[in-house]
């Protein structure tokens, strides 16, 4: 079990929108004092300074009594609450795929801030599970012909990549439906061990992702250094969490180091995905990453 709580999905895709949030409001022009409060939180609502709202009264600048003066702290009050909650709500992007979807446990704490979710996922039963919440499900080797012309804002691969026959493929095949703008976010469990669950007699993927190293720093450098630019992404930022699965007769659960990656489409040809000039695009996006 991926264990992803929706401040934890925050702080990785929604810090730098809020911070931009935080730089306009600084750039806007301030009154000093507590009458421009007062203002901003009229203006925001497109009326008057000393509207008397409650009451149908007239409007002044001032020489009102304490109840006004109560009635206007309380409409601040709720004007802050309402501007604080709006900083809190998660927006990932207009288009959602997750791929891999599971249960859809993690796809919720997402899809809050998303208008359109589509998933995949190889169980049937958890393919049913997803259709009674409500996202539509694309099936895992056609998604990309059902889902047409259409590209996504963020595409989620979280702990897929090592349970897919063909990584590498996976990954080509998001390049081509993500946006120009958009953002990958892929989950591992590190150090990469690869066990392909369908489709693979011995279990073993018929496609290398190519991580080399043995330790979680060496292969997090392998895959923000090597793989990934390889493959048209370059990493923005990353992160660790706990990953829970099912234990044996001497532990009830093991936790093991989970790495989720957040990664932005670079501007290539989709032909230089398959060309082995990719691997000097990538030693010159080496150069640039500071990890």
């Amino acid at each position: 079990m991926f264990v992803w709580s929706t401040a934890q999905a925050k702080r990785l895709l929604v810090g730098p929108r809020k911070q931009d949030k935080e730089d306009d409001q600084e750039e806007q022009p301030r009154e000093g004092g507590q009458g421009a409060i007062r203002r901003t939180a009229a203006a925001a609502r497109n009326l008057p300074v000393s509207c008397d709202v409650e009451r149908g009264g007239g409007c002044e600048e001032g020489g009102r009594g304490d109840g006004m003066v109560m009635e206007e702290e309380e409409e601040e009050e709720k004007e802050e609450e309402e501007e604080l909650k709006d900083e809190e709500e998660m927006w990932v992007g207009e288009r959602l795929l997750d791929l891999g979807a599971g249960d859809g446990h993690v796809t919720q704490v997402l899809a809050a801030g998303s208008v359109q979710v589509d998933v995949t996922e190889a169980s049937p039963v958890m393919r049913r599970r997803l259709r009674d919440k409500g996202y539509r499900v694309l099936d895992v080797r056609s998604w990309i012909q059902e889902s047409g012309d259409l590209q996504y804002d963020v595409i989620t691969c979280l702990n897929l990549l090592d349970r897919c026959d063909t990584p590498k493929t996976l990954l080509r095949d998001i390049y081509r439906k993500l946006a120009p703008d958009g953002t990958l976010v892929v989950a591992l469990v590190l150090p990469f061990s690869p066990y392909v669950e369908y489709g693979a007699a011995d279990n073993l993927p018929s496609e290398e992702l190519g991580i080399t190293g043995s330790t979680i720093e060496e292969q997090v450098n392998s895959l923000a250094n090597e793989v990934f630019p390889s493959l048209g992404f370059q990493l923005d930022r990353w992160s660790r969490l706990p990953y829970l699965c099912e234990g044996d007769l001497d532990q009830a659960f093991y936790w093991l180091p989970d790495v989720v990656l957040v990664l932005k489409k670079m501007e290539i040809s989709e032909d230089n995905l398959y060309s082995p000039s990719m691997q000097e695009l990538a030693r010159d996006v080496n150069l640039k990453l500071d990890l």
